[in-house]
């Protein structure tokens, strides 16, 4: 009988725009023309004042009273590019995206060459759902400055998320090449390496991001992962038990490692290890599933049932908990209710896509309910 894992592969590092104010001392003025008229030298004076008020507002967290020096900047110097950029900042920091959007407009149609407008208004677009509008600023951000590593690395993710993958390998290799020792770039490339089937290439990316940071404990997890795909048990648990000792909070790894565990047969450790990522984790619904799979091998349905219940609770939608349950509640001759989880399982599968589960998840609820 078939019994569905669910696993899941680590979370891929992603390099976003350091946000931090430009302070005036480090803008250039050059387009100022030096003959203006006293009112036009006192708006400057006024607004450069306003928007050094604007940064200590912001550094103190006062992003409302930021916003609203910077704009008054704004209205003072409308080609002032310091506080548009900051309020766009303030924005996005505030969570408003739309706003951040509209301030890194204004930047980029004042000064076309300005990266860094493109780059964040790529993140806000990012953050909005908007990735085609993403994508290209992140690739005008790249046009202007070719060295721009962490616009390689974000359109290399952004790529990855919209099923480029050749483009993201791009990506992420154009960025080595500029920064060869950016671990980043090479756990990211392991990742489309390990995507596109290359599992050797993968390996040897994530070796080379812990050579370039010993402590990167993603690195591990994500090589631990690869190994284990290869059938090297002993090297996946290798990796996992460094990531671990790295990070030990971090609940992937122990739930990798549990599933590692299951897979050749060391229920107990793999318990052990589902615990340690629900005490980490407690909502994780895959945890609860896998351990109650676990539980089920070990004989002690009810435990297994017991997880497969907060699975469901955790993750309604997760039709594997739903097809497991039933396989247990069969083992235990209760016919009816494994029938009904079966058949919740066929309609979840059918809705997700998944024919082939779909199918026999329908056939082992019309045998159960005919005994």
């Amino acid at each position: 009988m078939k019994l569905s894992i669910s696993t899941t592969v680590t979370s891929i590092a992603v390099i976003f725009s350091c946000l931090v104010a430009i302070t005036p001392n480090s803008y250039s003025q050059s387009n100022v023309v030096e003959k203006t008229s006293d009112l036009a030298q006192t708006n400057q004076r006024q607004s450069e004042e306003l928007l050094a008020a604007g940064i200590r507002r912001f550094q103190r967290k006062d992003y409302v009273g930021a916003i609203a020096d910077y704009t008054q900047a704004i209205r003072l110097n409308p080609k002032l590019e310091q506080a548009i950029y900051n309020r766009g900042i303030v924005h996005d920091r505030i969570g408003d995206r739309v706003a951040a959007i509209y301030d890194y407009t204004l930047l980029v149609r004042l000064n076309p060459r300005n990266v860094y407008g493109y780059f964040n208004r790529a993140i806000a677009k990012e953050r909005i759902a908007d990735k085609q509008g993403a994508l290209a600023d992140f690739s005008q951000a790249i046009e202007i400055d070719p060295q721009y590593v962490d616009a390689y690395l974000n359109r290399g993710n952004l790529r990855d998320e919209l099923g480029d993958l050749k483009g993201a390998d791009a990506d992420f290799t154009q960025a080595i090449k500029i920064r060869p020792n950016e671990a980043d770039a090479y756990l990211n490339r392991g990742w489309i390496r390990y995507k596109l089937t290359d599992r050797k290439g993968a390996i040897e990316d994530y070796t080379q991001a812990i050579k370039v940071n010993p402590k990167y404990y993603l690195a591990y997890n994500n090589r631990a992962w690869t190994k284990a795909d290869m059938g090297d048990i002993k090297g996946a648990i290798s990796d996992y038990d460094l990531a671990i000792q790295l990070n030990p909070n971090y609940y992937l790894s122990y739930y990798n490692r549990a599933n590692t565990r299951r897979g050749y047969g060391d229920y107990a450790g793999a318990i052990a290890d589902y615990n340690k990522t629900l005490q980490l984790k407690p909502n994780y619904a895959f945890a609860y599933n896998n351990r109650g799979l676990a539980q089920r091998r070990l004989k002690d349905l009810q435990a297994a049932i017991n997880d497969y219940n907060q699975a469901i609770r955790f993750n309604p939608d997760l039709a594997e908990a739903y097809y497991n349950r039933g396989a247990a509640r069969r083992d235990l001759q209760d016919r009816s209710a494994a029938a009904s989880d079966f058949q919740t399982a066929a309609r979840l599968y059918q809705q997700q896509g998944n024919k082939r589960e779909a199918a026999d998840a329908l056939k082992l609820a019309r045998q159960s309910a005919r005994k």
